[in-house]
């Protein structure tokens, strides 16, 4: 599978990619379970990408993988949304909880499209910027 230098030193870099992950999401002081959760979301999204990458399939596809590595840190959201709330008795309790607007599933697949668009619109001007002999008068 790691046949290659270049696959074995992006897999490790991978792995310390979802090991830094677990350790930002836990230092910034979230729950165990969302923290994990986020680790998990980023290993798997390590994985598929690694994988299609080691098969020359992400040249026009790596702005969807910006997005869904937003997408991963969507329970950070969540918790940032309810940190706050007094959980005394919720075992015997419904808590109704309306969610700020940055929690909202709108504003987070806002945030999931804006670096997936700003990859789209970098490789658009890479591939129709003129030629440098083009430039020269």
């Amino acid at each position: 599978m790691l046949s290659k230098p270049e696959e074995f030193i992006l897999a490790i870099l991978a792995g310390l990619w979802v090991v830094l992950t677990y350790f930002l999401a836990a230092y910034t002081g979230m729950p165990t379970h969302t923290a994990l959760l986020i680790t998990v979301l980023t290993l798997i999204w390590a994985i598929v990408f690694f994988l299609l990458w080691q098969r020359n399939r992400v040249r026009l596809l790596w702005p969807v993988f910006m997005g869904l590595l937003v997408a991963c840190w969507w329970p950070a959201l969540d918790w940032l949304a309810i940190k706050d709330l007094l959980q005394l008795n919720a075992a015997t309790e419904t808590i109704i909880v309306s969610r700020p607007w940055y929690a909202t599933w709108t504003a987070k697949f806002i945030y999931a499209i804006v670096p997936m668009l700003a990859g789209y619109v970098l490789i658009w001007k890479l591939k129709h910027r003129p030629a440098r002999d083009q430039m020269i008068p």
